[in-house]
């Protein structure tokens, strides 16, 4: 992350919350978005990883402090965690107490990826799974939606994953739910581009998924080495480009989904995989 250097400053003045954006790929798109002058409410899923948090706040302040730039954006960092209920609430109030209860995008990036093998998933497993992924993106975007914190032409962005297309046996319900994610994004597109009156003051606003390949993340390469290598052979064989993606290549399509110049694209889920799963 130390090599990141600040970019064209076209998101001075918004406000972005990024859930699970401690690390790995939440944490490459904090630091995109921070770069280009965003504001930052950042997620995590317990109080011990807020120091996480503080440290990417203090690497912004560096970029600017090596570009001899005056930083005008703000970070901060709360634990919310995607299974508790009170999540979205909890963001809400984040956004009245340190952004003036607006916010112009929404980063859905923390998720539940736990394996579970058919034949013995138990009722806790596939309820997690389902409030993971499925149902506190939709109590945020609600939450924000009711309190009419969404600004016009805002983003809405739900990282999904190659899963959704590419099945394993042991990843059903992260599947099922990334699934879910991109038609989310599809009835959000419509409801909040401007043909609804109720949405009115969020108008102008795209949601978009952006379905994430096999990615050089800290939990990937923990993985045992002869599941890392059956990885490999799954996705890697697939791909146009063939190695691995960084978080970094996600981080980029994210940022450009929330530029000015991504206006015009809405409902619609982005590749960011190297060519490992190609729509259209």
């Amino acid at each position: 992350m130390s090599s990141l250097k600040l970019r064209e400053q076209d998101l001075v003045g918004k406000v972005a919350v990024i859930t699970g954006a401690s690390r790995e790929i939440g944490q490459a798109i904090t630091m995109n978005l921070a770069s280009r002058g965003c504001s930052i409410l950042g997620t995590c899923s317990s109080p011990k990883s807020t120091g996480l948090l503080d440290s990417i706040n203090q690497e912004i302040d560096n970029m600017y402090k090596i570009a001899n730039q005056t930083r005008s954006s703000r970070m901060v960092g709360i634990s919310a965690n995607i299974l508790s209920p009170t999540c979205a609430e909890t963001i809400a109030e984040a956004l009245v107490q340190n952004f003036s209860s607006r916010v112009d995008i929404f980063v859905n990036n923390a998720a539940d990826s736990r394996t579970g093998t058919l034949g013995e998933l138990t009722v806790q497993e596939i309820q997690e799974s389902l409030i993971s992924n499925v149902q506190t993106p939709v109590l945020i975007v609600d939450e924000l939606v009711k309190r009419k914190m969404f600004l016009p032409e805002s983003r809405i962005i739900y990282i999904s994953s190659v899963r959704s297309r590419q099945p394993w046996s042991l990843q059903l319900m992260y599947a099922a739910g990334k699934s879910a994610g991109e038609s989310l994004c599809r009835t959000w597109s419509q409801a909040f581009g401007g043909r609804e009156e109720k949405f009115a003051f969020m108008a102008g606003t795209t949601a978009n998924a952006v379905t994430v390949g096999l990615t050089q993340t800290e939990s990937v390469m923990m993985c045992p080495p002869d599941v890392l290598e059956t990885f490999k052979q799954e996705f890697i064989t697939l791909q146009s480009i063939p190695k691995f993606g960084q978080p970094e290549d996600v981080a980029d399509v994210v940022g450009l989904l929330c530029s000015h110049d991504a206006r015009w694209i809405t409902g619609s889920v982005i590749s960011a995989s190297g060519g490992g799963i190609k729509i259209g």
